[in-house]
């Protein structure tokens, strides 16, 4: 089953192509015997990036569908809507290409470029950070497994992520009607450049923070303008850390997970002094639809 574990690695990874999560990520296919589709739904209660919220309580939806090739290459499509965004609520469109595999058995890695399309275009003078680059691996010991994403952004900005991810899995084969069942706790830590908070396209600009607009105005992810834009000479510093449980339950061609995410923000450099960083509890949930 290593695509399952790959999925419950991957779950609470942020990535270049919204996981803020974090939106959880979807799975890196390793290569396997024959070539297989997946559709998938992500659905957040609250949509963070960075330990950085966006919008208040905003809910967020995410289709996708991936094409993985036995020889490890794979391209995916991904959709983005976020229900507090100016009209039009759908934000964005993200294609991705990349290739994973493993160097052993218990040692995986995928590499990948990404580029997003905003429904609205940003003007010229718009800070835009549209292309990514990531790298990610991962190693198993039994039912712990630790991993490494590393994320660089570019086009008139630049900026740089990397996050570590440290989970445990138990599992239950053919439990309960399912293939598996899994629980996979997991905790992370996020480090990286403030400008990275562009990543989608715009500023970010907190609730509550002095001189912020309204929701409707900011944009990462949800493909409208604010005024606050992080400073591109900031030095990447500590940006927060998650605690994720993932309940998946997965039945071929179906998966389910409903994860629970509480994150802890830190202060950096280019937070405005009024706002205040709490830490914060949510659901997500997924649906992935696998076939060959």
């Amino acid at each position: 089953m290593k695509h399952l574990l790959l999925f419950a690695i991957a779950l609470a990874l942020p990535s270049g192509q919204l996981q803020a999560q974090t939106l959880p990520a979807p799975p890196r296919p390793i290569a396997a015997d024959t070539a297989e589709w997946t559709v998938a739904l992500d659905a957040d209660q609250r949509t963070y990036y960075l330990g950085r919220e966006y919008g208040d309580h905003a809910l967020a939806l995410s289709p996708s569908v991936m094409y993985s090739h036995p020889s490890g290459f794979y391209g995916q499509l991904q959709g983005y809507y976020f229900r507090q965004s100016a009209p039009p609520r759908y934000s964005f469109t993200d294609l991705e290409v990349g290739y994973a595999n493993e160097f052993l058995p218990r040692w995986t890695y995928s590499v990948s470029l990404d580029r997003v399309f905003f429904t609205q275009a940003l003007g010229r003078d718009e800070p835009r950070i549209n292309n990514g680059f990531e790298a990610n691996t991962a190693y198993a010991w039994g039912p712990l497994a630790l991993a490494l994403d590393y994320n660089f952004f570019f086009q008139q900005q630049r900026a740089q992520t990397v996050s570590l991810l440290l989970t445990g899995t138990l599992k239950k084969d053919n439990w309960l009607g399912a293939d598996a069942l899994s629980l996979t706790p997991g905790a992370e830590v996020f480090y990286g450049s403030p400008l990275a908070l562009l990543r989608y396209g715009g500023t970010y600009a907190p609730p509550g923070a002095a001189g912020a607009p309204v929701v409707a105005t900011r944009r990462r992810r949800n493909g409208t303008v604010a005024s606050t834009v992080p400073d591109a000479t900031a030095a990447p510093s500590l940006m927060g850390y998650e605690l994720t449980l993932p309940l998946t339950y997965a039945r071929y061609p179906f998966s389910y997970a409903l994860t629970g995410h509480y994150v802890v923000p830190q202060r950096t450099s280019t937070d405005p002094t009024a706002e205040v960083l709490r830490p914060a509890a949510y659901a997500s949930f997924r649906i992935d639809f696998t076939f060959r």
